[in-house]
């Protein structure tokens, strides 16, 4: 299905030309991708030769960030299982990066599902999800954070879209992969679900884990247990750039 909205090129902060969706979102992504580097603390390192798992990868502003730190032989593997965003993974890719990377048009689950339903916003694509009530909670704490006429904007126009899913595991098989060394999660609240899909052969592969984990249900507690069971050092920071009310944390974790 074709999205009512199309796909716009910006200027990032740091002039580096993005195609997005939304400029609004894509400039706070950016901040904690480039300017905040969320992705680099805590002793998590991206090093030459590294194998980089990028799940919920959206437009790709962090497979453009590995690009710029000019790492020898890095491998990246960028997965999107919305069509409208994954499009415009592809087309950034291709207008910047020359980093080694391969994209793939399907999420991660604790099963394989064909047609999961999903809730796409365009005017903030990152935000889309399988869990359309947990996004609405979110938009009733947005209004303490931004303009109500903006906001409003922001939840317009979303479309609901089938994707497919399949385990870490499954792609890991057929991809060949020996060792993953750093794997960032950031799938607006299937986290836990995507490391239940490793299976437990496979979870010696992982040497670094970056997660935005909304914390609902539980679900910090329990990828907090998850990963220490299986031998990682584990650091939790709420995100600084939204306030308590939103729950989110950032998770990493480095195998002891």
């Amino acid at each position: 299905m074709e999205s009512k909205m199309s796909k716009t090129k910006i200027n990032l902060p740091n002039g580096l030309e993005c195609y997005c969706f939304g400029k609004e979102e894509t400039e706070y992504i950016f901040g904690e991708v480039f300017t905040a580097k969320h992705y680099l603390m805590n002793g998590i390192s991206i090093n030459d030769g590294d194998c980089i798992f990028d799940v919920g990868a959206n437009i790709g502003l962090f497979v453009l960030f590995i690009n710029q730190l000019q790492k020898n032989g890095v491998k990246v593997y960028a997965f999107e299982p919305v069509k409208q965003i994954f499009d415009v993974l592809r087309d950034n890719v291709s207008l910047h990066s020359d980093t080694n990377v391969s994209l793939f048009n399907y999420g991660f689950s604790s099963e394989y599902k064909s047609d999961k339903p999903f809730t796409f916003f365009p005017h903030m694509a990152g935000n889309s999800t399988t869990r359309l009530n947990e996004k609405l909670q979110e938009k009733d704490a947005m209004y303490t954070l931004l303009d109500k006429e903006l906001v409003e904007y922001l939840y317009q126009d979303s479309e609901q879209t089938f994707c497919q899913l399949k385990t870490l595991s499954s792609t890991i098989s057929e991809l060949g992969i020996e060792s993953i060394d750093l794997l960032k999660i950031d799938v607006e609240g299937d986290e836990y679900a995507v490391l239940q899909g490793i299976n437990e052969e496979d979870w010696s592969k992982l040497k670094q884990i970056v997660i935005e984990v909304h914390d609902i249900e539980d679900r910090l507690e329990n990828i907090q247990n998850l990963l220490k069971l299986h031998d990682f050092n584990v650091i939790v920071e709420r995100n600084n750039l939204l306030p308590p009310t939103f729950n989110n944390y950032n998770l990493y974790a480095v195998r002891n």
